[in-house]
C-alpha cells in the first residue's frame, strides 16, 4: 500500500475533491476510488467530479468498516505515522520499507524502483528494476488467505449463506441487541457482502450481509403432510 497523507482544513466536498485532483495529477486518473460513508461523497458536486474524470465511485458498506480493510489499515498506519517526531522522514520510510508479506517495498510497487533516503544505498541499488508483480500478487493471496484462516479459527466465524430478491430479513447495527428492523431483499449491492433492502415503510438501504438475518419463509398450508 503505497500511502499518501494529505493535510485538510476543512472538509467539505470542494476540499475533497480539490486534494483529489492533487493526487489524480501525480499519479493520473485512477479506474475506481472506495470511499466511506460521508454525506460528502453523495452530493451531486462530487458525482459530477467523479463523471468528469470518469472513476467508478464505490463507497463501503456502511456501519461495516470492516467491509473497507484496505482503507482501514491505512488509516491506521497513518496515524502511527503522525505521532512520529518527524512524520514526513516516517512516511518516506514506510514507503522504502519492504512488506513482510510480499518482500517488495511500496515505493517499488508503485514506481518499479527503490527510493533514496537517509540512509546509505548503493547507486546500483537505485536503478529501476520492477518486482515480478505476479509473485507479489500470489505472495499476497496466500498470505491474505493465512491469516483469514487463523482469524475464523479463533472467532469461530462461518460463511454466512447467501440472500436473493425477495427474500423476508430483519436487520440491525452493532449498537443494537435485537433484530427489530424487518425488509425485504431487494438485490445485491456493488459492495462486496452488501445487500440493499426495503424496508415496510419504504426506505430503500444498503446494508452488510453481517446485519442481515434471513427469517423463514412462511407457508400458508396448515393442512397436515400426507402420509
Amino acid at each position: 500500500m503505497f500511502l499518501e497523507i494529505l493535510h485538510m482544513l476543512m472538509t467539505t466536498v470542494s476540499q475533497m475533491v480539490l486534494k483529489l485532483k492533487t493526487l489524480f495529477a501525480r499519479f493520473g486518473c485512477p479506474d475506481q476510488v472506495v470511499l466511506d460513508n460521508r454525506p460528502q461523497f453523495a452530493c451531486a458536486e462530487f458525482w459530477e467530479f467523479a463523471h468528469e474524470f470518469d472513476f467508478q465511485h464505490i463507497t463501503s458498506s456502511p456501519h461495516s468498516p470492516q467491509g473497507n480493510g484496505h482503507g482501514e489499515r491505512g488509516v491506521q498506519i497513518a496515524k502511527r505515522i503522525l505521532k512520529q517526531k518527524g512524520p514526513l522522514i516516517a512516511l518516506m520510510c514506510y514507503r522504502s520499507t519492504p512488506c513482510a508479506t510480499t518482500g517488495v517495498s511500496p515505493a517499488e510497487l508503485l514506481m518499479g524502483r527503490k527510493i533514496k533516503t537517509t540512509l546509505p544505498i548503493l547507486e546500483s541499488n537505485l536503478q529501476p528494476r520492477w518486482p515480478d508483480l505476479r509473485a507479489v500478487r500470489s505472495k499476497d493471496a496466500n498470505e491474505k488467505r493465512r491469516q483469514a484462516f487463523y482469524y475464523n479459527q479463533r472467532h469461530v466465524t462461518k460463511p454466512l449463506p447467501p440472500l436473493k430478491p425477495g427474500d423476508a430479513i430483519l436487520f440491525k447495527l452493532d449498537h443494537q441487541n435485537t433484530w427489530g428492523t424487518p425488509a425485504v431483499v431487494a438485490g445485491d449491492s456493488t459492495t462486496p457482502r452488501s445487500y440493499i433492502v426495503e424496508t415496510q415503510q419504504g426506505a430503500t438501504l444498503r446494508r452488510n450481509r453481517r446485519h442481515l438475518m434471513g427469517m423463514p419463509a412462511s407457508s400458508g398450508d396448515t393442512s397436515p403432510p400426507a402420509l
